[in-house]
């Protein structure tokens, strides 16, 4: 048998699609290598300008074709939103649902998992406005009680959390993959039980070494210094003052026509019944053009929110791969004309998304598989990234 494996951008489980692999080494497969991404974006900032001509691309029939190549490649539906640059551009191609051929939507919610990281940050960063919360003071200072009796490194700060530079453990080990039912919500008790009998990756500040397990007592935290339950949080300091209504936290099941494909160990298995899209580190599904609100609000405009969103990215520490950087709530990739894509990556059961603010252009791209094919979705990022520097380089009519 073969062991190929492909790691999930910026999350620590493994992206597998229409490949074997190797179940006599699971954790090998779940452990993250180097962020692919990073890679795309390198390629799309020393790309060579296209000459001009004397008459303007149609983005939109290009664009088309982007989309339509990563839904082929994946078998599975693609979409892309692209806002800036003169350009308005959502699209979907291919199919939600391989049995019965529905269409792939746009506007429904989706399952963006990891970058449902940026909303639980947020909250993290406005809390620490409000003078509840010192992002330099350990999680164990406001969590009364054995909540995190046993977790390794619980005396990390909320700072270190929020970079992944606190050696906390990830939940994600062999155990929990193959033992959990995945039917169920994640919540912080079944999440800290795995990581009470893993061992620290690093001491706190030490190195970058990414933790889903830092979400769930960031979320802890939050609820307690404010006495409210996180998704209220979310509702009331980002989902109302954004006017974000296709934007939901910890649905289990969120329902939808758009089902997902493949996992570890069983590539073509439908995943829409799963609930792993749950917990302050991967429980929002949000609507492309929420997304894309989102990210303007933090990163692109000059609002009441971007000073979070400043927050988020400061002080970045060094990742594994020499172009990405993780700032105290968000992620960078520089080009190597110092270009930024700042925002997220999102893996969870057969749904892969990216979602970035691209300040120099005053845009944002949004991108999303249903099926665990972590080539499709790179090509789709690469491509349009590509497309969209030529785009944003010629002035529009």
């Amino acid at each position: 048998m073969t062991k190929f494996v492909i790691y999930s951008p910026i999350y620590a489980k493994t992206f597998c699609w229409n490949r074997a692999i190797d179940p006599s080494n699971i954790m090998e497969n779940l452990m993250r290598l180097p962020f692919i991404f990073a890679a795309a974006f390198v390629l799309a900032g020393a790309s060579t300008p296209i000459q001009a001509q004397e008459q303007q691309p149609d983005y939109q029939v290009l664009l088309d074709d982007i989309v339509s190549t990563a839904a082929d490649s994946a078998n599975a539906g693609a979409i892309l939103d692209f806002q800036g640059c003169g350009i308005s551009y959502v699209s979907a191609q291919g199919i939600a649902n391989r049995v019965s051929k529905t269409p792939m939507p746009t506007g429904e919610q989706l399952r963006i998992a990891s970058i449902g990281k940026l909303y639980t940050a947020a909250i993290i960063h406005r809390l620490a406005q409000q003078g509840l919360v010192d992002l330099d003071m350990p999680a164990t200072d406001y969590i009364v009680g054995d909540d995190l009796s046993g977790v390794p490194n619980a005396n990390a700060s909320l700072r270190q959390m929020l970079n992944h530079t606190s050696g906390v453990p990830d939940y994600y080990d062999e155990q929990s993959y193959l033992t959990w039912d995945w039917t169920l919500p994640l919540t912080p008790e079944r999440v800290l039980a795995v990581a009470r009998r893993r061992d620290t990756t690093n001491r706190p500040g030490a190195a970058y070494s990414y933790s889903n397990t830092n979400y769930h007592i960031l979320a802890l935290v939050a609820e307690a210094v404010s006495g409210q339950p996180l998704g209220e949080l979310i509702s009331a300091h980002i989902l109302v003052p954004l006017e974000l209504l296709e934007t939901r936290y910890n649905t289990a099941h969120p329902g939808g026509s758009i089902h997902g494909y493949g996992r570890p160990l069983y590539p073509d298995e439908d995943t829409w019944q799963y609930a792993e899209n749950t917990g302050p580190d991967s429980g929002i599904t949000a609507s492309t053009q929420d997304l894309s609100r989102l990210l303007s609000a933090l990163f692109l405009e000059h609002d009441e929110m971007r000073s979070i969103g400043d927050a988020m990215i400061a002080e970045p520490v060094e990742t594994d791969t020499g172009n990405q950087f993780a700032g105290p709530g968000a992620e960078m990739i520089v080009a190597r004309s110092g270009r930024r894509l700042i925002g997220h990556t999102g893996d969870t059961f057969g749904y892969l998304t990216f979602a970035y603010a691209i300040p120099d252009y005053g845009a944002t791209l949004i991108g999303h598989v249903n099926a665990d094919d972590p080539d499709a979705l790179m090509a789709l990022l690469q491509s349009s990234a590509l497309l969209l520097k030529d785009a944003c380089s010629v002035p529009m009519p």
